[in-house]
């Protein structure tokens, strides 16, 4: 069985304020988690969004010690489809995803990062993966899906 505990529009914050009801309290065996460009586009400090996921990952590694939690790369925007205010930018997402790796590292969690199969040649994100520049579409979740499956126990 599946649950998708995503929210539109959550960040780092929203998440580990409700980990527990939302989440923990199933005690799962696989967690995969994608967070941290509404954190961009919201405007929070990088600083914050790493505090954040280290405190989730935190919790959730006290309250399921057995866990398998995935962690994915934060995918690219397709800045040219964006609005020219966004302040959301590949370059940030970057920073970003190099900080995360750093703490899978630290607490023993799987990385896995599709941002080179779901960017163009320019770093964006491909065009034919999204309707909107952020957001991708049925045929990148294929893809997607595809490579996190075999990592599930």
């Amino acid at each position: 069985a599946v649950y998708n505990r995503g929210i539109s529009g959550d960040t780092s914050d929203r998440l580990l304020e409700r980990l527990q009801e939302n989440v923990l309290n199933i005690k799962p065996k696989n967690i995969v988690l994608l967070i941290g460009t509404n954190d961009i586009g919201r405007g929070l400090p990088l600083s914050v969004s790493l505090n954040n996921l280290e405190n989730i990952i935190k919790t959730t590694k006290e309250a399921c010690p057995d866990i398998n939690f995935v962690i994915e790369a934060v995918y690219p925007i397709n800045q040219e489809m964006r609005d020219k205010f966004e302040k959301r930018s590949n370059k940030k997402i970057n920073e970003m995803n190099m900080e995360f790796i750093k703490l899978c590292e630290k607490y023993n969690c799987v990385w896995i990062d599709f941002t080179d199969k779901l960017k163009d040649k320019n770093g964006n994100l491909k065009s034919e993966y999204t309707f909107d520049g952020l957001h991708i579409n049925a045929r990148a979740y294929e893809l997607v899906a595809e490579n996190i499956i075999p990592l599930l126990k």
